[in-house]
């Protein structure tokens, strides 16, 4: 999805449109996905980050408009002192769930000074429903660590998603791990980028992708399909689960 999306923008409205034409059960966000990256910046601005906080409750308060019963992100939050990268699960009928917190925070200047504005929350790895299907976050950097992709397959989740906001230069890297987290865990893998140039002069590369858990990707989002969907297959899951490299104690 474009930079600094935001509900009424007219990025907003051909969001609403690819997914009228997509019409997924389930639907994956990118990191952070309203507003400006705070983290192009190199130091801290409380006015800046109070806006962020702002945007992405706007933005979550307005996901009823995309038509879709099921939507996973990320979002701007304070959670017991600490600024946070927050992941969440909306429902139609239940509204938000706050989920697991970026742990994993890069401190890599020009455009990734996260450490200046993020902190990691509480430790864990917690396993959220989304509709039919158990979810596991692992949000951008996070998915380099697969033993927590592997965790989260022996715990029987289906699904992991991992929200990102990448420049160019590392696509290589996020395409392994992206597969890794798959293989090594026997789940789907879901994940959405930040896309194009924001105000921050941040810079992204944009592509998501849906991996199988066999490690195939299975589905590629671009410039000129921007919502790509995938049927999940939890028999496929259950299969992969139970064969190697999954099997391996």
């Amino acid at each position: 999805m474009d930079a600094e999306l935001l509900p009424g923008t007219e990025s907003w409205a051909k969001l609403i449109a690819g997914l009228g034409r997509a019409q997924p059960d389930i639907f994956v966000l990118n990191e952070l996905p309203f507003g400006p990256w705070l983290s192009a910046r190199s130091s801290f601005d409380p006015v800046a980050w109070k806006q962020s906080v702002a945007d992405h409750e706007a933005g979550i308060a307005a996901l009823h408009e995309l038509g879709v019963g099921v939507i996973l992100g990320t979002r701007s939050v304070e959670r017991q002192g600490r600024r946070c990268n927050e992941g969440f699960v909306w429902t139609r009928q239940d509204g938000i769930q706050a989920t697991h917190t970026k742990q994993y925070i890069p401190n890599t200047p020009p455009s990734y000074c996260e450490t200046v504005w993020y902190e990691p929350g509480e430790r864990k790895f917690e396993i959220v429903q989304a509709g039919p299907l158990r979810v596991g976050f692992l949000i951008c950097s996070d998915v380099m660590f697969t033993e927590h992709a592997r965790r989260y397959g022996r715990d029987g989740v289906h699904l992991i998603v991992v929200p990102r906001a990448m420049p160019v230069e590392a696509a290589h890297m996020f395409d392994v791990a992206l597969k890794m987290a798959a293989i090594s865990s026997g789940c789907y893998v879901a994940s959405s980028n930040r896309y194009g140039a924001d105000s921050a002069g941040g810079i992204f590369e944009g592509r998501g992708c849906i991996v199988d858990p066999g490690g195939q990707t299975v589905a590629e989002s671009s410039q000129l399909e921007r919502v790509v969907v995938h049927e999940i297959s939890t028999e496929f899951v259950s299969v992969k689960q139970n064969y190697y490299p999954c099997d391996l104690e």
